[in-house]
């Protein structure tokens, strides 16, 4: 049988990270809570405080970042995955660039 397309889910998956402020903020977090301001600190421009709030309850309802009532955030089992996977998406990337780079000299 020929597959012509992927499923449903895996584009729903990709959407997640692909996201550029869920990837940002997915790689800046650990498994150890960070405080709301220190993650806000690192993660600047280009998205109002309010919406990143609401990136990162989405992505508490995909079970990808836990906070507690001190307004600290941290990856869950699950966030720790997805982080891998996006280190694994920038070392390909970086060595696409350097292949197209090579081919270019």
């Amino acid at each position: 049988m020929a597959v012509h397309d992927v499923n449903f889910s895996t584009y729903v998956g990709l959407e997640i990270i692909a996201d550029k402020w869920n990837a940002l903020i997915l790689t800046q977090l650990t498994s150890e809570f960070i405080p709301f301001m220190e993650l806000r600190t690192a993660i600047r421009g280009g998205i109002s405080t309010f919406n990143f709030l609401l990136k990162l309850e989405q992505l508490e309802e995909l079970n990808l970042v836990a906070s507690n009532t001190d307004y600290e955030y941290r990856l869950t089992a699950n966030g720790q995955q997805i982080q891998r996977i996006l280190a694994h998406i920038e070392t390909l990337g970086r060595q696409a660039l350097n292949h197209l780079a090579t081919e270019v000299n």
